[in-house]
């Protein structure tokens, strides 16, 4: 029978043991917190991609929005460092000497922190999983010296000499395999009792106000006090209905002392419990809800069962020790829920308000305004194009218009070129060599040669100036117009735009030879040519004539015998001696009586006379300049259209660039318009490009908002 009893207590405590390594939901945190970190860590790559984007965008760049994205940035990497570090947190408080070490010991399976009777516990201690690097070691706070775990006697425990001080913080490190509940990234913070010292507030707010569950640790003996009513209503003013347990520790002791007295010190327990959970600090709305938060255990035995200390458990020791199974088992479930709403529920929120943001300040503002830019850009593409095609057209009217402009003006060069030069051959020039005056000297051969050279740079000059004057100037005048209609950008070249005109009458003159000898007016020779009507002007029997190609040829002289009778008469009354006028005399007296001879004789000698004697210096010279004006004017007449035709080729090649400055005018424009549209072109094509790439982060963004939706139902909603 006893070995029946023996077996079945044996069972029955495996069963507990079992029951109390089920940590499903505290698998949850862990699990959580893999995936949150993974969303995160594709947040931040999100991000920085964006950035990425905005940076080498030089539409999209807007200092304002770099900064809220890099802050967004900054943002994500802090909280994804937080999500690393991030653990489930227990606070045990509690008067001294109510068991709070025993607790976590119990929950340790393992005597890890000292636990004795009266104030053990002299300073915070965080037990907490090590990295995976580590070894186990005790680590006071912001120190670097690692101590192995038999440290801890002296320095958490009161009774050693060498404890540290209620507002010290030593870090626990153990191995994550010592004990299933800190693989779950719990951690277990035992405090000093809260009636040690009043100095312990801030050291409180400090280590323990960031706990997800408070489970405070009564004993039998004594209900809750003063110090610790006051200390939740703390609490409870800073966290909104913070998790709260109550345990009450050392049951055995109650059970054992006064068995009769058990249940109505227990419903009196419970009692001032329910009241300071439900009325005092309004942690729970019911009191059904807080009888499930109130335990009567005992942490020793439950340490000793779990450490096979007690092999036959009583039935009320089984009972506690269920009790404290079900303790830590609501423990565990609510320190998941907990852990899970109050660490990655601010953080799910942080990624969500992040995701909105980004959607409703970046990408789709961003989305929208590369979708205008496009449709602008198409539109002044359109327009571009439209333009270029109009250029064109426009382009081939304003050519034929300066063909029809060119023609008038070659036809105004001609027409006036010619009325210019006859005009001045007619008029100006036979003026200006009358008007010339220079000393005249015809009896020496060599100043006559240079009276005649200042004459022909005398009507250089002043020809020159004509033409300039009367054709050059108005031609230069229609061009400037025309120029300035068309467009174009008038140039210094086209303002100092002239004819070249290089009259050189030496050249035309250089055979001249002038005949300056007395003829009477009434002579014979005179007087036939009179009759001719055309005086013929005497140049030298041996003249040259200069070719283009600059040879000479000389002139045949006048042959010896003459053809016909009429032309040997015209030899004797044109010959220099006496012959002709003694024939003459003859015929005469045989036709005419002596008297009227003489008569006539004699006034034709006093005219002969008076001409002789008026033949001065300025005769000769009127003589010169008529012989000179009469053969200029004839050799200038036979050049004319030539000269014009010189005056056509100029103006010509100046149309020729004229034109060329106008196509290259035009077409630059043409090229600009050209390479606008390119331009235009490319960047509608690169922001297509930043269009899709947008999209697609907008749809990225809503594949992680979807999986922030689908973290917050699998982790969150449920209760």
């Amino acid at each position: 029978m006893a070995e029946s009893d023996s077996g079945e207590s044996t069972s029955s405590v495996s069963s507990f043991i079992s029951r109390s390594s089920s940590s499903s939901r505290l698998s949850e945190f862990v699990d959580a917190k893999t995936e949150l970190q993974d969303i995160y860590h594709d947040l931040s790559n999100y991000l920085s991609n964006f950035l990425t984007i905005l940076e080498d965008s030089v539409l999209l760049r807007d200092r304002q929005m770099l900064e809220h994205l890099c802050a967004f940035s900054s943002r994500v990497e802090a909280i994804a460092k937080v999500l690393s570090r991030d653990r489930m947190k227990v606070a045990f408080f509690g008067r001294t000497s109510n068991g709070k070490s025993a607790v976590i010991n119990a929950l340790l399976h393992e005597k890890i922190l000292p636990s004795a009777m009266g104030h053990t516990t002299s300073c915070f201690c965080q037990v907490q999983a090590n990295g995976s690097d580590e070894t186990e070691h005790v680590k006071v706070e912001q120190e670097d010296e690692h101590m192995e775990l038999s440290a801890l006697r002296e320095l958490a425990s009161a009774h050693s000499p060498g404890a540290l001080k209620p507002s010290t913080l030593l870090q626990v490190n153990m191995a994550k395999n010592r004990c299933s509940i800190l693989d779950y990234d719990v951690v277990l913070m035992d405090t000093p009792g809260v009636d040690v010292t009043a100095q312990l507030d801030d050291c409180l707010d400090s280590y323990c106000m960031d706990a997800d569950v408070f489970i405070l640790v009564l004993n039998a003996e004594s209900t809750v006090s003063r110090v610790e009513r006051q200390f939740f209503k703390d609490v409870a003013s800073k966290l909104s209905r913070p998790n709260l347990f109550i345990l009450n520790n050392r049951w055995d002791k109650a059970s054992s002392m006064e068995p009769e007295m058990e249940q109505k010190v227990k419903d009196q327990h419970m009692e001032r419990c329910v009241n300071l959970l439900v009325d005092e600090l309004g942690v729970y709305s019911t009191a059904q809800e807080a009888w499930e938060r109130i335990y009567h255990v005992s942490a020793l035995e439950a340490l000793h069962i779990r450490n096979g200390h007690i092999k036959n458990p009583s039935a009320q020791t089984k009972e506690r020790y269920q009790e404290f199974l079900r303790f830590e088992n609501d423990f565990s479930n609510c320190l998941a829920v907990s852990a899970l709403k109050t660490k990655f529920g601010p953080h799910l929120l942080s990624a969500q308000k992040i995701l909105n943001q980004l959607k409703s300040t970046l990408i789709s503002p961003f989305i929208e305004k590369v979708s205008r830019l496009i449709d602008e850009n198409k539109e002044r593409r359109a327009n571009l194009n439209a333009e270029i095609e109009e250029w064109e057209l426009e382009m081939q009217g304003e050519r034929e218009d300066l063909q029809y402009c060119f023609e008038e003006l070659t036809e105004m060069t001609q027409r006036l070129g010619r009325c210019v030069l006859n005009d001045q051959i007619k008029t100006l020039m036979p003026s200006a060599v009358l008007s010339f005056s220079h000393p005249f000297h015809p009896e020496f051969p060599a100043q006559i040669s240079q009276y005649q050279r200042s004459l022909c740079a005398h009507l250089d000059n002043l020809l020159e100036d004509r033409v300039l004057q009367c054709l050059s100037i108005p031609l230069q005048r229609k061009i400037l117009d025309m120029e300035k209609e068309m467009g174009l950008q008038i140039t210094e070249k086209s303002c100092d735009w002239q004819l070249i005109y290089g009259l050189d009458c030496q050249s035309y003159m250089s055979d001249f030879q002038p005949d300056l000898r007395f003829r009477f007016s009434l002579g014979f020779t005179a007087l036939w040519h009179r009759l001719e009507g055309n005086l013929p002007l005497h140049a030298s029997p041996f003249r040259t004539q200069k070719l283009r190609n600059g040879h000479k040829k000389c002139l045949p002289l006048p042959p010896l015998v003459h053809g016909n009778h009429w032309q040997m008469l015209e030899s004797l009354v044109k010959s220099k001696g006496s012959l002709g006028t003694v024939l003459l005399g003859a015929m005469a007296i045989r036709s005419f009586n002596w008297p009227i001879v003489m008569i006539l004789g004699g006034l034709v000698g006093s005219f002969y006379i008076y001409e002789y004697a008026a033949w001065t210096t300025a005769a000769q010279e009127r003589s010169f300049k008529s012989q000179y004006s009469r053969l200029l004017q004839q050799r200038l007449r036979t050049d004319v259209q030539q000269t014009v035709s010189g005056f056509e080729l100029q103006l010509r090649q100046h149309l020729a660039k004229v034109r060329n400055c106008w196509e290259a005018q035009s077409n630059e424009t043409l090229n600009d318009l050209t390479v606008r549209t390119a331009e235009l072109t490319k960047q509608i094509q690169s922001m297509e490009v930043l269009q899709l790439s947008l999209k697609k982060f907008r749809d990225k963004g809503q594949l992680l908002a979807c999986r922030l939706g689908d973290f917050q139902e699998t982790y969150l909603t449920k209760s």
